[in-house]
């Protein structure tokens, strides 16, 4: 009887306020009333991930500066990378957000559902340009090892540094010149040279030099087009 009582007094000092609580209790629990807990905790699996950003049919993600749809919305560029620092709560059209912060230290949002839409499309879980920063990376190694080789070679410093540069040079061995350039495209021996002169042979680069060798030394460098007249 008393309880009756107290809640009669309530109603009648404060006749908004039941009906104010229970919206109250519903706005609260509105977000997680969409998903099952099963789907919340799927979403939760992405928090702390990166991802990239590629252009899809010439298209780019969007986010926002807030959790909100009617927030400001900015554009990233191309191959920016993002991680997903914690899932938060929007409105009930857009119930949870991923927030994110960009490689660049800019922090922005987008609701669960356009990421998972994007997923795969203009959000990648892998760098698009992982394979070449793997091969460069190789690249740099490989030409390093080149150099600590040459560089441990009993050569004229200035044969040394032709080579480095792939330049060949007066006066270079065979082996000087293979590792300058490489192998030849074809090589040639000169039949009708001057038999006190001595050896010759020419070697031949598609679309480089023409080196003639005089008793295995480099003696003289023609560019191709000058070999064909």
């Amino acid at each position: 009887m008393a309880s009756g009582f107290k809640q009669l007094l309530w109603h009648e000092r404060f006749p908004g306020l039941l009906i104010i609580l229970p919206l109250l209790y519903l706005a609260s629990g509105f977000a997680s009333s969409r998903f099952t807990g099963r789907q919340l905790a799927a979403f939760e699996r992405y928090v702390g991930k990166t991802y990239w950003i590629v252009a899809a049919e010439g298209r780019l993600p969007s986010f926002h500066s807030a959790p909100s749809a009617s927030a400001d919305s900015f554009v990233p560029q191309a191959k920016e990378s993002f991680q997903i620092t914690e899932m938060v709560e929007g409105s009930r059209q857009k119930p949870y957000y991923y927030k994110v912060r960009f490689d660049t230290g800019r922090q922005g949002y987008i609701d669960v559902d356009a990421f998972l839409e994007q997923l795969n499309l203009t959000l990648l879980t892998v760098d698009p340009d992982h394979g070449q920063k793997i091969r460069t990376a190789r690249q740099i190694e490989e030409e390093s090892r080149r150099e600590a080789r040459i560089r441990a070679q009993p050569w004229p410093e200035h044969i040394k540094e032709a080579v480095l540069r792939r330049q060949a040079v007066l006066g270079m061995t065979r082996r000087e010149g293979r590792e300058a350039l490489g192998k030849p495209s074809r090589t040639t021996r000169i039949t009708d040279a001057n038999p006190l002169i001595g050896t010759q042979e020419q070697w031949i680069y598609e679309g480089g030099p023409v080196l003639t060798f005089t008793n295995g030394l480099i003696t003289r460098i023609q560019p191709l087009e000058a070999k064909r007249e």
